[in-house]
């Protein structure tokens, strides 16, 4: 009986600490290695900065607080949930940067990059039509290499994927205000399955049913804080976002 109880005793106790660590992103799991292929981490100098989605042959998209020094060697790397792993993966030499055109935003960032044979590339994810709101309670997905722990590294080896759902924008400027217009919400206090992406996240697509909704924000707290994540509407800038792939350069 008393080696039951200590069975149960730490049992216990971990289930408190990955409820307050959020281990693999609160309620999360590692990808499937066969699925998500168009997820890219965006590095400097071989260390992993943001989470970023192929949208083309020629083009990544991320988010447009990525900061890295473009006098450092920045390359996207893509075909791998392992950024550690030899072998399969696709590394990408980074060609430019661009951002939309002033009065529409600075949420995002296009990287351009260039590869002799694009056809080798991963299939990229299509974008949510322009005309297609993401509806309340819509259940969506989210993955990255952002840390699994609060306290734990910068990033984790293998990406995560966790399952959550969208909260309408008026319940999410409750809990955030000042919550800016063109945002995407999802978790919070009314939703008990929900992960949370933290930094190095940044960038990461939010994808409801299966195409890019979203862009994650920069985040630096991993717990578990009840805040919904938010994440910037990529609708907005679509228009934008297809002139640059029509042209296969940045505009």
């Amino acid at each position: 009986m008393r080696g039951l109880y200590k069975i149960l005793l730490l049992f216990l106790l971990a289930c408190q600490d990955q409820n307050v660590l959020g281990s693999k992103i609160i309620n999360g799991k590692i990808a499937d290695d066969k699925l998500m292929k168009y997820m890219v981490s965006v590095q400097e100098d071989g260390e992993h900065k943001c989470g970023g989605f192929l949208v083309s042959k020629h083009f990544v998209v991320t988010h447009g607080g990525c900061k890295f020094d473009e006098d450092g060697k920045v390359m996207v790397v893509l075909g791998t949930h392992h950024l550690s792993k030899p072998g399969s993966k696709v590394k990408e030499h980074f060609k430019s940067t661009c951002k939309p055109p002033p009065g529409i935003g600075t949420d995002i960032m296009l990287i351009e990059i260039y590869r002799k044979k694009p056809d080798d590339l991963p299939k990229e994810i299509q974008l949510q039509d322009p005309e297609t709101d993401v509806k309340e309670n819509e259940k969506c997905q989210f993955a990255g290499w952002g840390p699994v722990k609060n306290n734990g590294s910068d990033h984790d080896d293998q990406l995560n994927v966790v399952n959550v759902t969208v909260i309408s924008q008026e319940a999410c400027k409750v809990q955030i205000p000042g919550l800016r217009a063109n945002a995407i919400c999802t978790g919070g206090k009314q939703t008990t399955d929900e992960g949370r992406f933290c930094k190095r996240d940044a960038g990461g697509p939010l994808v409801c049913k299966g195409k890019a909704v979203g862009i994650a924000t920069v985040n630096e707290d991993c717990s578990f804080t009840g805040l919904p994540s938010v994440y910037i509407d990529i609708s907005e800038y679509r228009s934008w976002i297809n002139a640059c792939i029509k042209a296969k350069k940045c505009l």
